[in-house]
């Protein structure tokens, strides 16, 4: 399935258009919802599409682009000034990869599964009290996993990456049709990953019962800090409240990571997530 960037576009030019409109000078400490209380928590099921770009050499020197559905899982904390976010997503993609303009094999499967937390605590307000800061770090474990038959020689490529990342967290609430919504925008970035990729031929011995694949991995692993392994995600989210006590949102998340050693790899994600938010 071809998805292109339009939609994307669209969507994250009205919520800039949002927050450019919402009115610079409304306070940030509205009293009449629940996003907006001092401790509030929630669960959150989510569901959208993704959309990922990928050149990998261990896998072809040909870049791969496909789209499907995402799905999300979360919970949700604010308390004393702190705030608490766990999600796994996951997305299973069919690659394809165009040469000449042509469509062309092979086309691959793409399994994406990513797992993190991240805490932040409240640093000041900025321009003009409208808008809470918080600085803090997050917990992120990711894996993508592609499938492709008709490559003898890359029919299993994978990266998974384990690290600890800086992260930052700006919020804003403004009001629309007489709710307020709160806009926030998330960017993480890596301190050190323990990052395991394909052998370098990517051969594996299957067949001898003696070979363990798991430990020879492992024993390729190594650890990255951001200077060769580059991971940038960027999360823009609107949430908006249904009467006191649940919420929607609508969130768009840029995830890129960029391998600069041994064969090099570099992959882009497109996600847009429109969730529901059950406070409990």
């Amino acid at each position: 399935m071809r998805v292109n960037y339009t939609f994307s576009l669209v969507a994250l030019l009205c919520l800039l258009v949002t927050v450019i409109y919402s009115g610079y000078g409304q306070s940030i400490y509205p009293t009449d919802s629940v996003l907006t209380m001092p401790t509030t928590r929630f669960l959150s099921l989510g569901i959208g599409s993704s959309y990922v770009r990928l050149n990998d050499e261990h896998m072809s020197p040909l870049n791969y682009n496909g789209g499907s559905v995402y799905a999300e899982l979360g919970a949700f904390k604010r308390k004393n000034k702190t705030v608490r976010n766990l999600a796994i997503g996951a997305s299973y993609i069919t690659l394809g990869a165009r040469k000449d303009n042509r469509e062309i094999d092979p086309q691959g499967q793409y399994l994406r599964l990513n797992m993190s937390y991240s805490q932040q605590w409240y640093i000041k307000s900025l321009f003009h009290q409208t808008v809470r800061w918080y600085a803090g770090g997050k917990i992120n474990s990711h894996s993508n996993l592609r499938l492709n038959d008709q490559l003898d020689g890359a029919f299993i490529t994978f990266l998974f990456s384990n690290g600890l990342y800086a992260s930052s967290l700006m919020e804003r609430e403004v009001h629309i049709s007489g709710r307020p919504v709160t806009i926030g925008w998330q960017i993480d970035l890596p301190v050190v990953n323990h990052l395991i990729r394909p052998s370098y031929l990517n051969i594996y011995d299957f067949v001898n019962p003696e070979g363990d694949w798991l430990d020879e991995r492992l024993e390729d692993s190594n650890w990255r800090t951001i200077n060769s392994f580059t991971n940038i995600t960027s999360t823009i989210s609107l949430t908006y409240p249904l009467g006191t006590t649940n919420a929607l949102r609508l969130s768009y998340q840029w995830d890129f990571y960029r391998v600069r050693t041994g064969l090099p790899a570099t992959s882009a994600t497109h996600s847009f997530v429109f969730a529901f938010l059950f406070h409990y």
